[in-house]
Formats: C-alpha cells, sequence, structure tokens
C-alpha cells in the first residue's frame, strides 16, 4: 500500500457514522453555486446583503436565503447594524476544501487528456 493509500485509509478509519454526516451535509451545503458566489464575494471583508446582491447579481430574497443557511451551519457571521445585516466568512476551511476539488478535478481533467493524447 503507498503511503497516500495508508494515509488515507487511516483517516478513513477515523470517520464514524455521525462524522460523515456532517462531512456530507458541510459538502451540500458548498454544492450550490450561488453560495460559492457569496462566499467569495465576502471572503475578505464584511459586507452587507446589498452589496452581497449586487456583487452575487441574484435576488434579495435568494441571497437572504443562502445567508440564513451558511449562518445556521457556521460558514458564515452576521453583524445587525441598524436595518442593516453584515455578513463575513466565519469558516474559512470553505475554501480550502474548494481547492481540495480543483486540484482533484485538474488532475482528473489532466490524466482524460493524457489518455486521449495517448490514443490518437
Amino acid at each position: 500500500m503507498s503511503a497516500k493509500a495508508s494515509k488515507f485509509a487511516r483517516h478513513a478509519a477515523e470517520m464514524t457514522d455521525e462524522k460523515m454526516e456532517h462531512v456530507a451535509a458541510r459538502l451540500k451545503l458548498l454544492g450550490e453555486p450561488t453560495r460559492l458566489k457569496i462566499l467569495k464575494a465576502i471572503c475578505e471583508r464584511e459586507k452587507s446583503v446589498q452589496e452581497i446582491v449586487q456583487e452575487v447579481g441574484a435576488g434579495q430574497a435568494n441571497v437572504s436565503k443562502h445567508l440564513s443557511l451558511m449562518l445556521e451551519n457556521g460558514i458564515v457571521a452576521r453583524r445587525k447594524e441598524g436595518l442593516n445585516c453584515y455578513y463575513k466568512l466565519d469558516d474559512e476551511s470553505v475554501f480550502e476544501i474548494c481547492q481540495i476539488a480543483l486540484r482533484g478535478i485538474e488532475k482528473t481533467l489532466t490524466d482524460r487528456l493524457q489518455r486521449i493524447q495517448f490514443k490518437a
């Protein structure tokens, strides 16, 4: 067994059913493109709902729904000031998850391209 496979097996052994449920819920939350756009919009600084709506290009009701879900799940934090709500990223691991996914996607595409070129 390779070192990489051994490391994966060790992590898999630590994954209880309860932990898998939590991981699946987090991945499901991140599996919505509008939520990823919202997170990108607030990754550097706190923004009002209106700023997020303008940057994301979605309706206010839709953005508010996504922000509420992410707030409930600890991904964003909210601050109220008068009638305005401001949101900021509260869990930076979401971008690490996205980067890991992108590396996997890039590797898969590179491998496919190499197989196509090899067959040609």
